[in-house]
């Protein structure tokens, strides 16, 4: 099945029609909707009544060369960062919910995939939307929201250890702290990964995702 583009990005749908979860994907700053796209090329075989779709970020890079943000990274700092995630999310918001109205499909079967900044705009729906989401994967980012409701959600974290733009121990911070306030986690911490997706995370991932969509496409 090829892809669409639309206005936030690409959608791709399912092999098998009606859709019966959706997967949104968010890329890292600087970045755009076909950095992640081959994922859902890959994952599409085993969840074939799934739609995907991999937006590009709300807000031009501001960086200097291109490319697609979620909030700026300009003197941001740990007093800062919260609020640029929170002033991002409600258009982020705004597509997701439209996304879902377009498949008729409710939040319990969404599942948010993040890379880096796009993994901090996905923990931040966890962390503070009364609906949640089917699950969560989350690739090199960091919490960077306080924790506000229960919803339910698992999230799945993977990290390399040898990650020089976002340290490891920000997972650690993550799994404790959404284990703390009665999630389910799955933390990866991938020996020998830098700042990427390796083929490792991307096999868990998967997982992941059946594990949270795959038992709704048999409904």
């Amino acid at each position: 099945m090829s892809w669409e583009q639309f206005e936030h990005g690409w959608r791709r749908a399912p092999l098998t029609a009606p859709a019966k979860g959706l997967v949104v994907l968010m890329h890292g700053v600087g970045s755009n909707a076909r950095d992640l796209m081959p994922l859902a090329d890959i994952w599409s075989e085993s969840l074939a009544d799934v739609a995907f779709v991999s937006l590009d970020g709300t807000d031009e890079f501001d960086g200097g060369f291109g490319g697609r943000q979620w909030f700026s990274l300009r003197d941001v700092n740990e007093g800062n960062r919260q609020a640029r995630v929170e002033a991002a999310y409600p258009a982020l918001r705004g597509v997701l919910e439209a996304e879902l109205a377009r498949l008729s499909l409710p939040f319990g079967r969404l599942a948010l995939v993040g890379f880096s900044q796009g993994s901090i705009m996905a923990m931040h729906h966890v962390a503070t939307s009364a609906e949640g989401a089917a699950g969560v994967v989350a690739y090199s980012g960091r919490l960077a929201s306080t924790i506000v409701v229960q919803n339910g959600t698992p999230l799945t974290l993977l990290h390399g250890e040898d990650d020089t733009v976002i340290p490891v121990r920000e997972l650690e911070y993550a799994a404790q702290t959404f284990s703390n306030a009665g999630y389910t986690v799955d933390a990866y911490a991938l020996p020998g990964v830098g700042h990427t997706i390796s083929a490792d995370g991307v096999a868990l991932g998967q997982e992941a995702l059946e594990h949270a969509l795959g038992a709704l496409s048999r409904d």
